[in-house]
């Protein structure tokens, strides 16, 4: 998609003294899913999803697909799964192995990630597998999986990989950008009264999909909703909290378990429900991508589409109130910083951040003649009139 049709996101802080008082989230992104969809075939509006979104295509193309399949009664959820859950597992190795290294300033492993992007179906779980053992855990992931928290610190101090350099560089104290929004339910957990209720208000609140909510509250998701019960991350974040560290850490998580479940061939990461709404055709699909859970909604009509709507993950994660816009408060008034805590929640678009500085309040002297009335003059004489002195507040914003 061009910047025009995927819009942006911007961060604006209010800095008080050294630190971020408060945060305005504001999105420019466009809800164009019904404009881009409505009257087109199921086929056209998979093809039209894994085109027009410059990320996650596979993901797109696969939720378009299984929410019109949905709306005609069918609910399978294994069509496209590989290609979905190699693009996740390519995702997290970019984060892991190339925007976080370059973030930090070291070197990116572009070779470890060039051989991901050119492994097709049948060679890609070796070729994960080896990554993963190899460049990123330096042991069998099995072997690294069942570390607790002492182990992890062990493997961290001996920095034989990239990620555990990089985790070393993040310190040994509390986390940076640490937010207490609940999480986003994994896909598995959700029932046919849950799908409903989402595809409902996708399809009847206007602002539903621009700003969404759980429960009544902002939610979290990513990888940290999915991996928040594995032992190593529940022990990062109960040390540690649920910061910068602690997504990067489920990612990690994530991916080290991605090459056993290629072997078993356990992939649910698509779940699609046939919705019952005004005897329309209406169906809902969700994916559980690298950055969280993308939802379509579609309603079929004489075979066509005659409404779409799209919830992305970024929709969820910055919300005005979410996830960023809690780890953002209390931090250092940092333009970089504020960067990175947002990287660590990975935006689908584009985005940059405003530092808002908030002076102290301060008073000004201004002197103010009394007015020449009939009593001033009496008392004081004509163009004797006193001045009084008072304080006006003072405040600069730059």
């Amino acid at each position: 998609m061009t910047n025009r049709l995927e819009g942006r996101i911007h961060v604006r802080l209010t800095q008080h003294e050294d630190r971020i008082a408060d945060v305005a989230i504001r999105s420019t992104r466009p809800q164009l899913a019904r404009k881009l969809m409505t009257g087109r075939t199921p086929e056209e509006a998979a093809d039209l999803a894994g085109l027009i979104f410059s990320l996650c295509g596979q993901a797109q193309r696969a939720a378009a697909k299984a929410a019109c399949r949905a709306a005609l009664g069918i609910t399978d959820e294994t069509a496209g799964t590989p290609s979905v859950l190699m693009e996740l597992a390519r995702e997290h190795a970019w984060r892991l192995l190339l925007d976080w290294p370059q973030e930090a300033g070291q070197a990116p492993d572009m070779t470890s990630l060039m051989a991901l992007r050119q492994a097709n179906e049948e060679t890609f779980a070796d070729t994960l597998a080896a990554l993963v053992r190899e460049r990123l855990l330096g042991e069998a992931p099995s072997d690294w999986l069942t570390r607790d928290l002492a182990g992890l610190d062990a493997w961290i101090r001996q920095g034989g990989t990239l990620p555990a350099r990089l985790f070393a560089s993040l310190g040994d104290g509390p986390d940076t950008g640490i937010s207490h929004t609940g999480f986003l339910p994994e896909l598995s957990a959700w029932s046919l009264e849950t799908a409903t209720d989402l595809a409902h208000r996708a399809l009847d609140e206007q602002a539903f999909c621009t700003l969404p909510d759980w429960r009544g509250a902002p939610a979290e998701t990513g990888a940290i909703a999915r991996t928040h019960g594995h032992p190593l991350v529940a022990g990062w974040i109960a040390r540690r909290g649920r910061g910068m560290g602690a997504r990067l850490l489920a990612r990690l998580v994530e991916l080290a378990t991605l090459p056993e479940r290629f072997r078993k061939g356990s992939l649910p990461v698509i779940h699609a429900w046939s919705i019952s709404k005004d005897a329309e055709q209406v169906g809902l699909a969700g994916v559980e991508t690298s950055r969280g859970l993308l939802f379509h909604v579609a309603t079929l009509r004489d075979g066509k589409v005659a409404d779409y709507r799209i919830l992305a993950p970024t929709e969820w994660n910055f919300h005005p109130a979410g996830p960023l816009a809690q780890a953002l408060i209390g931090l250092r008034a940092e333009k970089e910083l504020a960067k990175l805590v947002a990287h660590s929640l990975d935006p689908c678009v584009g985005f940059d951040v405003e530092v808002h500085v908030e002076q102290e309040v301060g008073m000004v002297l201004k002197e103010c003649p009394l007015l020449e009335d009939e009593w001033t003059m009496k008392r004081f004489g004509s163009g004797m009139a006193p001045t009084i002195n008072f304080a006006l507040p003072t405040s600069r914003h730059a």
